[in-house]
């Protein structure tokens, strides 16, 4: 069984269900490589998140093979990338997923506010997973 008092379980649990729509978001701001996306979500997040080789390519090929974003090779710079973008399934999803998130964080707050359990204020100056 996990360790629900050690934070990084929660790190890791919230990263997982939430890194695929971060992905999505910066693949609709333009057309990226994998080492591009895991420099943009540590951008994104303030740090939160640093994103390993090792979760970045595994969900690239999921969305990829799911149709959410589509690749080519880049044969225009020294280094052979997969550049892939955002497909119109990809956008949809997306959409959704925004949609599920904005529900979620402000339910969450309710039921925490309403068991009585404080909350921290949010600091961006101090990652949360590393």
């Amino acid at each position: 069984m996990a360790d629900l008092k050690d934070p990084a379980y929660w790190e890791t649990s919230f990263l997982r269900a939430a890194g695929r729509l971060l992905m999505l978001a910066a693949f609709e701001e333009r057309p990226r490589h994998g080492y591009d996306i895991a420099r943009r979500l540590s951008n994104i997040c303030g740090e939160w998140c640093n994103p390993s080789a090792a979760m970045i390519y595994p969900a690239i090929q999921e969305l990829e093979a799911a149709g959410l974003i589509a690749c080519e090779l880049d044969a225009t710079s020294a280094r052979r990338r997969r550049v892939c973008c955002l497909t119109d399934d990809g956008r949809e999803a997306l959409r959704v997923g925004v949609a599920a998130w904005a529900q979620f964080m402000p339910a969450m707050a309710r039921v925490l506010a309403a068991s009585g359990t404080k909350v921290p204020a949010a600091s961006c100056d101090v990652p949360c997973a590393k």
